[in-house]
């Protein structure tokens, strides 16, 4: 967790600091060097934040009637009599497959298995896994005691169960696609989706036209110093910002249902503030 909260925070400070010189630059390589940083951060931040998510409310979880398995907001439970065992890799017949990715604290990636199964990692690091193994599935998982997390197992599943809890899989790609499927919540994405590539379109083909543009206006709509036109390039970077974290936000609020109505929030704000960008250029416009 120290390790991803520390790179946000790298990849946020550089971003900042880029957006801020690129303002103060003029044209020309200067100008894209210093918008670098901000571009490299719109698009690492965010999946080293939701590692950093799924870290935090990562949990393994053995009851007699199953065991539940989350990270992030991958969601697994597993009925007890489902379960074939739980072990070591070395009980696993054949070699492990190579781990998809190894990054600390996110190890984690769905490999296939010699007799058909999936294997699905869901670990904080590669060593020492503990397998839980079903009919069609096994999962790779980290638990900070993995003697006595098999030793738990085995012990709860000697008790047994007349009521196993229904098994239940819930993936990331879900929570959108089920988001899509409500009409006022794919409306919001995809305006502020069209909007948000709308605004990036238009300013990449202004950007060559207009040697100069003004960035600031008088009250009176008058220009208020001009600077070099590619400079128009910042307005789809902070927007594009201010798009993800709201397009992350609402996904992250549209699990439960009575937190669903921040979802709408965060996604009308995306769109009113893609729309507030796409009329401030028009107002540029007329100024230039």
């Amino acid at each position: 967790m120290v390790l991803h909260g520390t790179l946000v925070l790298i990849l946020g400070g550089a971003g900042g600091l880029g957006l801020w010189l690129a303002a103060q630059a003029g044209a020309g390589l200067t100008f894209l060097l210093f918008l670098v940083p901000a571009v490299l951060a719109l698009f690492l931040a965010p999946p080293l934040i939701y590692r950093l998510f799924a870290l935090q409310r990562a949990a393994y979880i053995l009851r007699r009637d199953g065991i539940l398995l989350y990270w992030g907001l991958r969601k697994e439970e597993i009925p007890i009599d489902t379960v074939q065992w739980v072990g070591l890799p070395a009980r696993l017949s054949g070699k492990l497959p190579h781990i998809v990715s190894g990054w600390p604290g996110a190890v984690v990636g769905v490999r296939k298995l010699a007799d058909g199964r999936t294997l699905e990692y869901m670990a904080a690091h590669p060593e020492p896994l503990v397998l839980i193994a079903t009919e069609r599935r096994i999962f790779g998982i980290s638990p900070t005691d993995p003697t006595s997390f098999i030793k738990t197992y085995e012990r709860l599943a000697e008790y047994g169960t007349l009521t196993p809890l229904q098994g239940r899989s819930v993936f990331p790609t879900f929570i959108l696609s089920r988001s899509w499927a409500n009409l006022p919540a794919r409306i919001l994405l995809l305006l502020s989706s069209l909007l948000s590539a709308g605004l990036l379109a238009w300013c990449a083909l202004l950007a060559p036209v207009y040697p100069e543009l003004p960035l600031r206006l008088a009250p009176d709509g008058s220009a208020l110093g001009v600077v070099p036109g590619v400079r128009i390039l910042l307005l789809p970077v902070l927007n594009t910002f201010f798009y993800l974290v709201d397009l992350l936000l609402g996904l992250f609020f549209y699990r439960q249902t009575e937190t669903q109505s921040l979802s709408y929030l965060m996604w009308g704000a995306s769109t009113l503030t893609a729309a507030f960008f796409l009329v401030a250029v028009w107002f540029l416009l007329r100024a230039a």
